[in-house]
């Protein structure tokens, strides 16, 4: 793409956030694999039945396709623009998400309980099987990370929870993260409007019989990163261990093709330059007055 930034340095700025170039987060976030990844988050989210519930009390049954498109696009500038952002953007960034989560509610007819988006066990939940699914995507989509990495991510992931919130105690391991989320799915389940929502997410309409060839392989490479107990509760039995594989390695084709053999660093310009472009939330930068001269 035309003027896309080849260099940290074609992306000047206040200052490198709270990550910066020595990170893994930079170097993980900024890698197609982990988008496609992190698409997996959205079916494991969608167990927790009283967030579900809450989403269809307060916002989703009333949003058609391309306001479901737009909220997904700006969940995504927010998630690039905390890690990739100045520390003024991910701040101004992490306090408007935090207020629409505030204003997120709902009053239970039965009880007269004022339920808002900010339960713990709900924001827990979101958070950790975002960092997991990211992860998880980087591992079979992408270059690949060692343990250590792995681990060092969840905890620069700490600041991310701290900022929106989310009630420790912080996982130091990807190790817990993993078992972390395969103990929830004990306690999950898929509510009506859920099966609904999963379903749309499953079968999305497509034109064409090639699109939805390719989309139906990438579905199955996102479906392929879930626990097994998460893939029962979605109907994907009709999909066979070969299918899933399949699915798994054309995504993984689709993220190399996606990286357009670019460097590490020139995909960290580019995610730079994205949020220096176009921030999820704009920030006016007061401009340093030159000193004068003595």
């Amino acid at each position: 793409m035309a003027g896309t930034p080849l260099r940290l340095s074609d992306t000047p700025r206040a200052d490198d956030g709270y990550f910066g170039p020595d990170s893994v987060s930079w170097r993980v976030f900024s890698d197609p694999s982990t988008g496609l990844g992190a698409k997996n988050a959205v079916f494991l989210q969608m167990l927790e039945p009283g967030m579900m519930t809450h989403f269809e009390r307060v916002s989703l049954t009333s949003e058609g396709p391309e306001e479901m498109a737009a909220r997904f696009d700006r969940t995504s500038a927010y998630l690039r623009d905390s890690i990739f952002a100045d520390k003024a953007h991910a701040d101004a960034a992490a306090t408007r998400v935090d207020h629409l989560h505030e204003r997120a509610s709902w009053t239970n007819p039965e009880t007269g309980e004022v339920v808002s988006a900010k339960q713990p066990e709900w924001m827990r939940w979101t958070w950790w099987t975002y960092i997991w699914s990211a992860v998880r995507g980087y591992q079979e989509f992408g270059p690949g990370l060692s343990t250590a990495d792995a681990d060092r991510l969840v905890v620069e992931s700490h600041h991310g929870a701290d900022i929106l919130h989310v009630p420790g105690p912080h996982f130091e391991t990807f190790a817990e993260v993993d078992q972390y989320i395969r103990d929830e799915l004990d306690t999950k389940a898929l509510t009506k409007f859920a099966a609904m929502a999963g379903h749309s997410l499953r079968h999305p309409e497509v034109e064409g019989l090639l699109n939805k060839w390719v989309t139906r392989q990438i579905l199955n490479g996102v479906l392929s990163l879930l626990p097994d107990q998460a893939k029962l509760f979605f109907a994907v039995e009709d999909r066979t261990a070969g299918e899933f594989a399949r699915g798994a390695w054309f995504t993984k084709l689709v993220a190399t093709l996606a990286r357009k053999n670019q460097t590490a660093e020139q995909l960290i310009a580019q995610a730079v330059g994205d949020s220096v472009a176009n921030p999820y939330q704009r920030v006016r930068v007061k401009r340093k007055r030159a000193a004068k001269a003595a």
